[in-house]
């Protein structure tokens, strides 16, 4: 078969899937508060993402009810977060590469992520978009409650949180809960290189260098015989090179930490916006 055969049988059948999605009945109240959620940059969170996770979970269940005898589209296909934020984005034609609305595509994945728990445990997720309030189960939203020892060296304490109490959330929750709910789907940075695999420890090795950094300098200062059992002369050329890499550096690296952050995807860094 020719590729240009290959080329048009893809195209039929990506026309099909199309076809199929666009004429669920959900796509009605879905595009609206889509268009709603692309206008408006002010309270997205707060006022739009309960209505917009809403319409988002209809569509899923609708789909799911249709497409048991589909043979074009599975829901592994659609029903996951990067399908489903990139047909919400075609259904009110947002390109991206035109501008980038960061509010917008934020609320998007964070109603899709919500959508997504609240269809698959309805019993611990409930989106009151009247009162644009979400409703998490305690022990889902808080898995460990911490108590004040008063009168006590060890002062907090953590204990499992056990109740099936529906409590009030912000949004910035929903995130942190989907981790959880759905840790495969997650996508997990892995480190493609010897060296990167060594990165991934560099908070950790920080502030470990910090504390031996201060012991040694310690004994050295009291002139503690101690002090040779960690200092050799090839430690001084380290430490000296790390004084010259941290003097050239160290604002680059202080920079990016607070002005950049990681995109939704997990994928790069972007500017934070003010």
């Amino acid at each position: 078969m020719s590729n240009k055969t290959d080329t048009m049988i893809k195209e039929i059948e990506n026309q099909e899937k199309t076809d199929f999605l666009q004429s669920l009945k959900a796509n009605d109240k879905l595009k609206a508060n889509l268009s709603t959620a692309l206008k408006s940059t002010n309270n997205l969170m707060n006022n739009t993402l309960p209505k917009l996770s809403n319409s988002l979970s209809a569509f899923i269940i609708e789909f799911n009810s249709k497409n048991k005898s589909n043979t074009k589209t599975s829901d592994n296909d659609i029903i996951q977060i990067k399908a489903l934020r990139e047909y919400c984005y075609t259904l009110v034609n947002y390109n991206r590469k035109d501008a980038v609305n960061t509010a917008f595509e934020m609320v998007v994945t964070r109603a899709i992520k919500l959508a997504l728990m609240a269809t698959d445990y309805k019993q611990e997720f409930n989106i009151d978009e009247k009162s644009n309030k979400i409703f998490v189960m305690s022990k889902v939203a808080t898995p460990l409650i911490v108590e004040k020892l008063e009168g006590q060296k060890a002062s907090d304490r953590k204990k499992p949180n056990t109740s099936t109490e529906l409590v009030e959330v912000n949004t910035g929750i929903i995130d942190r809960v989907y981790k959880v709910k759905y840790p495969s789907k997650v996508s997990s940075r892995t480190p493609k290189t010897k060296d990167a695999k060594s990165e991934l420890s560099f908070k950790e090795l920080s502030n470990q260098f910090l504390k031996m950094l201060n012991k040694v300098s310690l004994l050295a200062k009291n002139k503690n015989a101690e002090f040779i059992d960690h200092v050799d002369e090839k430690t001084i050329e380290s430490l000296g090179n790390i004084k010259a890499v941290f003097d050239s550096d160290y604002n680059n690296i202080r920079n990016t930490f607070i002005d950049y952050e990681i995109d939704i995807n997990g994928e790069k860094l972007e500017k934070k916006i003010a």
